[in-house]
């Protein structure tokens, strides 16, 4: 019996942990990239992203490595597709996360 709950315990927690990953991103979006070096790098990550629905504006800082991805009010960007995006630019997402203003 306690090998039962222990299992189940498991399972949502990994299927918790799941759908973590799979975030409905708002708003502003930081997008950590790692092999972004140079402005041509970001040209091809800028035009990728780009064809993201929902995606009003890009920013993309070379020298920290990241974009800034502003998202259109009443539409939602899910992390997989972002992340595949940059993949298929050729770079790696690391973390994805909405920026809060703090005004």
């Amino acid at each position: 019996m306690k090998n039962i709950i222990m299992l189940l315990l498991g399972v949502v927690l990994s299927t918790g942990l799941q759908a973590q990953d799979q975030t409905d991103l708002t708003g502003k979006v930081k997008v950590e990239v790692d092999g972004l070096s140079c402005p041509f790098c970001a040209y091809g990550l800028e035009k990728k992203l780009k064809d993201l629905d929902g995606v009003s504006a890009i920013k993309i800082d070379v020298e920290n490595a990241f974009a800034l991805l502003t998202v259109e009010e009443g539409k939602v960007l899910g992390e997989e597709a972002i992340r595949k995006k940059v993949k298929d630019a050729g770079f790696t997402a690391r973390t994805i996360k909405k920026v809060i203003d703090e005004d």
